[in-house]
C-alpha cells in the first residue's frame, strides 16, 4: 500500500513539474510575439538600419513602444535598452558664392578683346630669353648641371642674386660659396630653376608706389613659398615630374603680380583682398577675367610653351571644378600645385601661420571645397604627414626670413 502511494505522489510530482515548465514557456512565446507586434510589418520595409538615407525618428523622454507597454514590469528591460544610433555621414554642400560663381577663360575672348587685355598691360615688359630657355621642355626634362650653369651665366644680376640665395642664413653654409655651379650642385637643379623663374618673373614687374611694392613683393614671396612647397611635397609623396610642377606653381602667379603692377589702385583696393574665391570673383568684376586668365594671355603673348601655360592656368580652376571633372591622369597633381599656391599665399600673409595645425582634408572653406574631393586619392591620401613634418616648417621659416631680410 505503502508503494501505491509512493507512486501517486510521484505522478502528481511529475505532472505538477510539467505544467509549471509549460506555463514558462506560454509566457516566454507570449513575450516573444508582443515583441514582434511592437514594429509593424508597414514600418520594416523603411527601416533606417536596413534602408540607406531613411532617418530613424527620434523618441520623446518619456516614449514607450506598444510591446513595452504590454510586457510585465522588468520583462521588457533588456528589449527596451536603446542601441548607440549610426551617425550619418556628413554632407557637404557647396556655399552660395561659390555655386553662383561662373569663371570666364581667356579662350572664349574674341580676338579684340584679347587685343584689349594686351593693351591694358602692355607697360610690363616682356621677360629675357633666358625664361624660355627655363622652361622649354627639352630643358624641363632633360638640362644637366653644365647647361643650367651656362644659361645663369649669361645674366649676371640674376647670378648675383642665386648666390646671395645660397650665401644666406637659410643654408647655414659653414663656407661661403662663390660659383653658381657649386649652387647648382648644392641645392639642386630644380631649386634653382625655381629661383631663376622668379627673379625673371618679378624683374618684369616695376611698381611706382609703396602699397603696390608691397603688394607685388607680397605676391613673390607666396610664389616662392608656394613653389618650395611644391617641390618639397612632390619629393616626399613620390612624383617624378617635380620640376614641372615648381614652374607650373611660380607661373599661376603671373597674373596676379601684372594685376598688382599694372591695375589702377582705386580697383586693387577691391580686388586685392578676401578669400581666394573673393578675389577671383572680383577680379572678374572688375576686369572681366581673373588672375589666371590673364596669366594665361600673357603667358600665350610671350610665346611659351603651350604644355607649360595649360599646367600654369588650369591650377586655379580646382577653386571652381568638381574633382570627377578634373582629368584622372593629372587630378591629383594639379590639386597639389593648387594646394601649395594656397598656403603660399597664406604663409606670405602671415609669417607666425605654423602648418601642422593645417589640415586640409578637414576646411570647410570655399577655397578648398572642391580640393578636399581629391585629397583622398593616391598619392595625396599621405599629405598629411609630409605636410606636418617639423623639418618642412623649419625650412619654410628660414626661406621666409630670408625674402624678409
Amino acid at each position: 500500500m505503502a508503494l501505491v502511494w509512493i507512486g501517486v505522489a510521484a505522478l502528481l510530482a511529475a505532472l505538477l513539474l510539467v505544467l509549471v515548465l509549460g506555463r514558462r514557456s506560454a509566457e516566454a512565446s507570449a513575450a516573444n510575439a508582443l515583441r514582434a507586434a511592437g514594429r509593424p510589418v508597414a514600418r520594416e520595409a523603411v527601416d533606417p538600419q536596413t534602408t540607406p538615407g531613411m532617418e530613424r525618428p527620434a523618441a520623446s523622454a518619456g516614449a514607450t513602444t506598444p510591446a513595452a507597454e504590454a510586457l510585465p514590469t522588468g520583462a521588457g528591460a533588456a528589449a527596451d535598452t536603446p542601441t548607440e544610433a549610426r551617425a550619418a555621414p556628413e554632407v557637404r554642400v557647396a556655399s552660395a558664392a561659390l555655386l553662383a560663381f561662373r569663371p570666364v577663360r581667356a579662350e572664349d575672348l574674341s580676338s579684340e578683346q584679347r587685343t584689349g587685355y594686351i593693351e591694358t598691360f602692355r607697360n610690363i615688359p616682356r621677360p629675357p630669353k633666358l625664361l624660355h630657355h627655363l622652361l622649354s621642355p627639352d630643358f624641363v626634362n632633360a638640362s644637366s648641371a653644365a647647361q643650367l650653369v651656362d644659361l645663369i651665366a649669361g645674366e649676371p644680376l640674376l647670378a648675383a642674386r642665386i648666390l646671395a640665395v645660397v650665401n644666406s642664413p637659410l643654408y647655414g653654409l659653414a663656407t661661403p660659396m662663390s660659383s653658381i655651379g657649386q649652387a647648382v650642385t648644392y641645392l639642386g637643379l630644380n631649386a634653382v630653376r625655381s629661383l631663376c623663374l622668379r627673379y625673371v618673373l618679378v624683374a618684369s614687374f616695376r611698381p611706382d608706389s609703396l602699397e603696390r611694392k608691397r603688394l607685388v613683393h607680397t605676391t613673390w614671396e607666396a610664389s616662392a613659398l608656394g613653389s618650395e612647397l611644391a617641390q618639397q611635397l612632390a619629393q616626399r609623396l613620390g612624383y617624378d615630374d617635380r620640376g614641372a610642377m615648381v614652374s607650373a606653381v611660380v607661373l599661376s602667379f603671373l597674373g596676379r603680380l601684372a594685376i598688382n603692377a599694372a591695375l589702377s589702385r582705386g580697383s586693387l583696393d577691391t580686388v586685392a583682398r578676401g578669400s581666394f574665391l573673393e578675389r577671383t570673383a572680383a577680379e572678374q568684376a572688375v576686369l572681366g577675367l581673373g588672375a589666371a586668365q590673364i596669366g594665361r594671355l600673357l603667358m600665350q603673348e610671350w610665346g611659351l610653351p603651350e604644355r607649360i601655360v595649360e599646367d600654369a592656368s588650369q591650377i586655379d580652376a580646382v577653386l571652381w571644378t568638381p574633382p570627377e571633372a578634373l582629368d584622372p591622369e593629372r587630378a591629383t597633381r594639379v590639386a597639389l600645385c593648387y594646394l601649395c599656391a594656397r598656403l603660399g599665399e597664406r604663409l606670405a600673409e602671415d609669417p607666425a601661420l605654423d602648418l601642422t595645425h593645417v589640415d586640409p582634408t578637414a576646411e570647410h572653406s570655399d577655397d578648398f571645397f572642391h580640393l578636399r574631393g581629391t585629397l583622398a586619392s593616391p598619392p595625396l591620401d599621405r599629405l598629411l604627414p609630409a605636410l606636418h613634418a617639423p623639418e618642412l616648417q623649419a625650412r619654410l621659416r628660414k626661406l621666409h626670413a630670408a625674402m624678409r631680410d
